[in-house]
């Protein structure tokens, strides 16, 4: 399949790559980790990126916020994500063909070439061996996205997708130019006060109903601290890891539209058929989805409840 994902990237003058919404380092990783190595290879060719941005974009690269028509006779290359509730827009629609490379539990509907990888700890890790493997140059830029790429998405080689072709990636980074205590300390962002005491809220503030520990984050109560609701979902939701007798975690954050951003963990039992069931996805230990109300939040409880004693 990567041979097909080359071909694909030869036959094009026009390639976008995108990635999903509020995006992570693995996000960001993947994708300018490909961006670059294309640019490399191919000087030539009109190369994009697209989708919404945050503070996670290590390399504060501007995205090319295309417009529907900017897709047309484009090839468009999705990684991390291949879920459409995850993506910005749909424009890759109007795009002449699209590929996806993803690590995610997911069986998208769309795409001319899918590769998926569940067992593979990033996306980063999954463009890594891509690259090596078609000979494609991988510069220092590209080196070190993927390597924050891999870091991040594995939480520093912690979880259960690390395996031995994870190190081997790793190493094909750093002799292409990786600098690894520069990349962790990209990571290690300082934080203020007021996202500090967040924690510390939070921290103060979960409940434990079974053997599942989740909090609740109002708009309000976050806008107290000045937190936006990525940062309390994303940034917060590992604070409730490794509290004896509980077997998963749940963030609920409300967004500025009153949704809830929904953010599971668990410790070794496999939760992301509960994150399916009410439209998400992701990781077996990790994933998450997007609810439209409050009401929704004690069925995704009681769903994880039985969903970790399965086996009890």
């Amino acid at each position: 399949m990567f041979d097909q994902i080359y071909a694909l990237i030869k036959s094009f003058e026009k390639i976008i790559i995108i990635r999903h919404m509020n995006p992570d380092y693995d996000a960001y990783g993947s994708q300018f980790g490909l961006y670059y190595a294309l640019k490399e290879a191919f000087p030539n060719k009109t190369i994009l990126l697209d989708g919404d941005d945050n503070d996670s974009n290590f390399y504060n690269v501007k995205m090319d916020h295309l417009s529907e028509k900017d897709y047309e006779n484009s090839l468009v290359i999705l990684v991390d994500q291949s879920s459409l509730l995850m993506l910005k827009d749909e424009n890759f629609r109007r795009a002449s063909k699209m590929i996806i490379i993803d690590h995610h539990e997911s069986t998208p509907d769309f795409g001319d070439v899918v590769l998926i990888r569940p067992n593979y700890s990033s996306a980063s890790e999954l463009v890594t061996e891509f690259l090596f493997t078609e000979g494609l140059p991988i510069t220092e830029q590209s080196a070190n996205a993927l390597f924050i790429g891999i870091v991040g998405d594995s939480n520093r080689f912690l979880y259960s997708g690390t395996s031995a072709n994870t190190f081997k990636m790793c190493e094909i980074l750093i002799e292409s130019g990786a600098d690894i205590i520069a990349d962790y300390k990209i990571m290690q962002k300082e934080e203020t006060e007021n996202q500090k005491r967040f924690k510390g809220f939070i921290l103060s503030s979960f409940i434990i109903e079974g053997d599942v520990a989740y909090n609740i984050v109002s708009k309000e109560e976050r806008s107290k601290y000045g937190i936006d609701a990525f940062f309390s979902s994303r940034g917060s939701v590992n604070l409730l890891s490794g509290i004896i007798n509980t077997k998963a975690f749940v963030n609920f954050t409300e967004t500025d539209d009153s949704k809830y951003y929904v953010e599971i963990r668990s410790k070794e039992i496999p939760v992301v058929n509960v994150a399916k069931a009410f439209g998400g996805g992701g990781h077996e230990l990790a994933c998450g989805t997007t609810i439209g109300s409050f009401g929704q939040i004690s069925n995704i409880i009681k769903a994880l409840n039985e969903e970790v004693n399965k086996s009890a």
